[in-house]
């Protein structure tokens, strides 16, 4: 019995020191993810070792117990921790709350053992009885006991699962040994803790044994197998795994290595197989940079030296394969070209339409002149007036697109002609004092009276860049000034012709300085998008002044205001100086307009026009002047929310597109006020957009119906009489 308990002894006790130097392999290796996995893993396999050895040493019940339960503190968490370590060392992500249950069930197990001298729920008895092997601890056991066997069981199936799990397995070089003792560590202690609770060896605890094998196998894996030299081992799989040839030789071009992919593309640099010269490699490397065709495929060849600290130690070939990047390439030339093709089509096409469409506008304007001078009514002298102006706003921005679809196919040009600069500048005075006025800004304009008088350049360019610029500053200013300032700098037989555009607007931030001169963009899109433009203004103005030789800039500061300035050289064609500027003031006059489709009245009705721009108001308002309404109109929504709140309308138009608050924004305002007159007023939008969908967005956004613009006056009517009470309408 003394031999055999020598034997037992000398077995842990070599297992404890395996162990030692097992753990003190591991803390020289470098860190990794499952490096402390491991290392707790290993004390708790010693905790145990040197608690059994000693166990066997013992005499006595009290003494055997001590021990017993000291070999738990090891055994209750060796499982949890291998199966740690193998998750982390395969890269396997279980949910938290798993492990957190593992845990937990050994945590409970370990404090159910450490008191069961006060309860029954492990053991139930206690009994040394001498065996063979040495003195046994026989016990008795309880549930908890066997739950406990069980469960551990389980820890070691899982264990074993991620072992063979074909999806976690590792084909590079070496990892199959590694993946091999892995799996025995796991397999020893479970056929072990079987053997035991089969009672086939008599009551004598054989798991410590199959700890001592684990050691043995995880300190073969870690000092003969490199288990932590994962970096090197990874950089074998990946270049073993390229698609790209890799080749490597020596300085003098001896062939060295190259792997599968290389081998594939050419056969003959399997190692053993075959032989390739010096003069074979040098061919391929001298092929650097090109693209060579193989087995159907494209290939590029590139190369890179192989250096250590003082020369250069050989060479390596990279043969990428760039079939796909070839006909990527192929493909893109193919869709620039369609592209090219698509925006110089486009451009005829805008070019051709802005002509037939300048054709007739310009049979308007000359009718339109023509009305003009002959004896009118005041009510119809306005009308026509503002027909010229809206005529001349459209051929604005049919001028526009014409000069845009120029720019992009280069047709764009300068004709130059002498002009006198002060009429130039009072044109531009006279064509935007309007605007102004509407916003109830102040228009300040100056030019150097020492300007020579007549100079030789485009007229017509600098007078569109300037109208381009101040409409812009117009558009963006909602109170406050802007400044027109035109001076100059004499160069010998020419001047250098500096404009500059001040405002007091919202201005630009930083980091839209860049773009705001790209076509069909604004500044800050979302607080601007119901600002109304096609966003060529400032494309535009920016070729026109490149054109003309010259450079524009913008300064600006957020919330502050934004200056626009631009110069560019003009001939000198007299001299003598320009004089102060002299600016006639602007005559108001009224502007009115008549609707002449009439079948009903109704006097009694009170509507309301919701829109921002004067004029559509006074179109809509003259409209619906037969049919003798009290109409009400608002400039704002937020106009409009308080007209509603101090009178009841029996129909609102609202206008879709206003900036601050837009005609859906205001709808949603009306709708959300308490009482149930504002959730049943009719509320009809004015719009210019009358694509598909659209009166279904509005309807879903809270309005009853929706008009087109420009305004058909029958349209207009029947709406009117779908939506007005039936007791407001009269007989005409």
């Amino acid at each position: 019995m003394q031999i055999m308990q020598g034997i037992w002894l000398c077995i842990h006790v070599s297992g404890v020191l395996v162990a030692f130097f097992l753990l003190a392999s591991i803390l020289r290796q470098r860190e990794s993810d499952y490096k402390s996995r491991l290392i707790m893993t290993i004390i708790c396999c010693m905790i145990a070792l040197v608690s059994r050895s000693l166990f066997i040493m013992a005499q006595d019940m009290p003494e055997m117990i001590a021990l017993g339960k000291t070999e738990y503190c090891g055994k209750c968490f060796a499982n949890f921790l291998a199966l740690s370590f193998v998750l982390s060392y395969y890269r396997v992500k279980w949910p938290r709350w798993v492990m957190q249950t593992l845990f937990g069930i050994n945590l409970v197990a370990f404090a159910v053992i450490m008191t069961c001298n006060y309860h029954h729920l492990y053991y139930t008895s206690y009994q040394v009885v001498p065996t063979n092997s040495g003195n046994i601890l026989v016990l008795g056991k309880a549930p908890f006991y066997y739950f406990y066997m069980a469960f551990c069981l389980v820890e070691m199936v899982l264990y074993l699962y991620i072992c063979f799990h074909p999806a976690y397995q590792q084909d590079r070089e070496g990892s199959r040994a590694i993946r091999g003792l892995l799996t025995m560590a796991g397999v020893v202690p479970f056929l072990m803790l079987l053997l035991y609770l089969s009672g086939v060896t008599g009551g004598f605890d054989t798991t410590p044994l199959g700890i001592f094998f684990s050691v043995l196998f995880l300190f073969t894996a870690v000092n003969r197998y490199g288990l932590f030299d994962t970096v090197q081992n990874a950089k074998e799989a990946v270049i073993e795994s390229m698609d790209e040839g890799i080749i490597v030789s020596d300085n003098n071009m001896k062939f060295l290595y190259a792997n599968p992919s290389a081998c594939e593309l050419f056969p003959e640099m399997r190692l053993g197989e075959g032989q390739i010269s010096e003069s074979e490699i040098q061919a391929i490397y001298e092929q650097t940079g090109t693209v060579i065709e193989l087995k159907d495929k494209s290939y590029e060849i590139r190369t890179s030296e192989v250096r250590d600290d003082v020369q250069v130690r050989g060479y390596m070939l990279s043969v990428i394969d760039v079939t796909d990047m070839m006909a990527q390439a192929k493909e893109m030339r193919e869709l620039k070209e369609k592209a090219e093709n698509a925006s110089r089509a486009k451009s005829a096409f805008l070019a051709n339409m802005s002509h037939e469409i300048r054709t007739p506008m310009n049979a308007i304007l000359g009718m339109t002149e023509i009305a003009l001078r002959g004896r009118l009514q005041s009510q119809q002298r306005d009308a026509i007036e503002q027909i010229k102006m809206a005529s001349l706003t459209l051929v604005t921005i049919i001028n526009d697109i014409l000069d845009f679809s120029k720019m992009e196919s280069g047709k764009l040009e300068i004709v130059e002609a002498d002009y006198d600069i002060k009429g130039l500048v009072q044109d531009v005075y006279h064509l935007i004092s309007g605007k102004v006025e509407e916003k109830n800004l102040r228009l300040e304009i100056s030019i150097d009276p020492t300007m020579p008088r007549i100079l030789h350049g485009d007229e017509i360019r600098v007078k569109q860049v300037l109208i381009n610029l101040v409409n812009n500053a117009v558009k963006f200013t909602e109170q406050g000034s802007i400044n027109l300032s035109v001076t100059y700098e004499r160069k010998e037989d020419q001047v250098e012709l500096r404009c500059s555009v001040k405002d007091t607007g919202i201005g630009i931030k930083e980091e839209d300085l860049e773009r705001i001169f790209n076509s069909f963009e604004q500044s800050d899109t979302f607080r601007n998008r119901k600002k109304e433009g096609s966003g060529l203004g400032l494309a535009i103005s920016r070729q026109l002044v490149h054109l003309m030789g010259g450079e524009i800039h913008v300064a600006s500061e957020y919330q502050k205001g934004s200056e626009f300035s631009f110069e560019i050289p003009q001939r000198i064609v007299d001299e003598s100086a320009c004089g102060a500027l002299e600016l006639a003031e602007r005559q108001s006059r009224p502007q009115q307009s008549s609707a002449q489709y009439q079948n009903f009245r109704a006097p009694q009705a009170k509507v309301l026009v919701v829109d921002d721009n004067l004029v559509n108001r006074k179109v809509a308002a003259g409209l619906m002047r037969p049919f003798a309404m009290q109409v009400d109109t608002a400039k704002s929504g937020e106009e409009a929310i308080r007209m509603v709140q101090e009178k009841e309308y029996h129909l609102i138009f609202m206008d879709h597109m206003m900036p601050d608050m837009d005609g859906v924004e205001t709808t949603h305002m009306i709708r959300s006020l308490e009482g149930e007159y504002y959730q049943k007023v009719p509320i009809i939008a004015l719009t210019a957009n009358a694509l598909s969908g659209v009166k279904e967005m509005f309807l879903a956004e809270g309005m009853n119906d929706f008009v087109a613009k420009p305004i058909n006056i029958k349209e207009l009517s029947e709406k009117i009489l779908t939506w007005l009470p039936f007791e407001l309408l009269e007989d005409p």
